[in-house]
């Protein structure tokens, strides 16, 4: 499992993400972050933050990034939920009530 950072070249949007496949290849799965990708392009730069068979340390990795940066309130963040390596709900999470509301 990896846990990255996705930042886009062209906007400098980042987004924090954990994936078993290769983080390279793979877009994230972010709602946000796909759409911002679908309108300015797959032009990314991936940094691997951890790869481990942990679980547990993939959570409490994601959740101290996510705090650190602040990845859910930051503008300059996709993310809409803090990253636990579940993938979770980002439905009720305000960014994304938001970007329904402004679809690109």
């Amino acid at each position: 499992m990896y846990l990255y950072v996705k930042t886009h070249n062209k906007s400098g949007l980042k987004y924090l993400g954990k994936t078993i496949q290769n983080p390279f290849k793979y877009k994230g799965s972010g709602t946000y972050w796909l759409r911002h990708i679908k309108k300015y392009g797959n032009d990314v730069t991936t940094e691997i933050l951890l790869e481990t068979d942990d679980k547990e340390l993939i959570k409490e990795k994601g959740m101290y990034y996510s705090e650190l940066w602040q990845v859910v309130n930051s503008p300059d963040w996709a993310n809409l939920i803090p990253e636990q390596g579940d993938g979770g709900d980002t439905s009720k999470s305000l960014k994304y009530i938001q970007s329904m509301k402004n679809k690109d």
